[in-house]
């Protein structure tokens, strides 16, 4: 398995268990992906895309050799933000069990 297929494996189990979390209106996409989009709309590419291709999520290693992820989201009103990113951290880990250790940040960017 190539580094990009298990990095894109482990973004999309991640977005998945993010969005699953009650609280989380959705993933919210940073500029790079944005502009990938837009990119991709208007072009036709003649290589793939490298890279995470997961918005709102983004996926690296640490030192020591465990995934490092980035998880960008917006919560529904009336959800409190600590308790949805502790939730979201759970979920998150326990989708990813067979990976080495991973450490999860979540930043919250908006509420709906």
């Amino acid at each position: 398995m190539t580094a990009d297929t298990s990095r894109d494996r482990v973004a999309g189990a991640a977005a998945e268990a993010a969005r699953g979390v009650p609280g989380v209106a959705f993933l919210r996409p940073g500029v790079a992906d944005l502009l990938r989009t837009r990119i991709t709309d208007r072009t036709q590419r003649r290589a793939p895309l490298t890279g995470n291709r997961t918005p709102g999520v983004r996926v690296g290693r640490d030192e020591g050799g465990g995934w490092r992820l980035d998880i960008r989201l917006v919560l529904r009103r009336g959800h409190r933000a600590l308790d949805v990113t502790r939730a979201v951290r759970t979920a998150v880990l326990a989708a990813l069990p067979e990976e080495p250790a991973a450490s999860v940040r979540i930043t919250v960017t908006g509420v709906v």
